[in-house]
């Protein structure tokens, strides 16, 4: 009896979970697909870019490591000052429009 009660505990949790699983990580897939389409820059209806953002669009553009990301303003624009190291360990800094997405030195 007291097995019993254990096995539909367990199958109760395996039942509401499960599906909380898989369908997290068809949404990440998906999305990771999306991700690999857009270009280096993105225009962003309605809304500003996030910082995370920003870091992957110059990590997949310059490679290497992002070092730090802080928010600035370059000519009178909101933008993202990302640190980087290269593959070959030169450090850059690039700039992230937060509107557009447009990436400048």
């Amino acid at each position: 009896m007291k097995l019993n009660r254990t096995l539909v505990g367990l199958l109760t949790v395996v039942a509401v979970f499960l599906p909380a699983l898989g369908s997290a990580s068809l949404h990440s897939h998906s999305a990771y697909e999306r991700e690999s389409l857009k270009p280096f820059f993105l225009r962003v209806q309605g809304g500003q870019i996030s910082k995370d953002r920003a870091a992957a669009l110059v990590k997949k553009r310059f490679g290497g490591k992002i070092l730090a990301i802080s928010e600035s303003k370059k000519k009178g624009r909101a933008v993202y000052r990302v640190k980087g190291l290269s593959a070959k360990s030169q450090v850059y800094v690039v700039f992230v429009d937060k509107q557009s997405g447009n990436i400048s030195r």
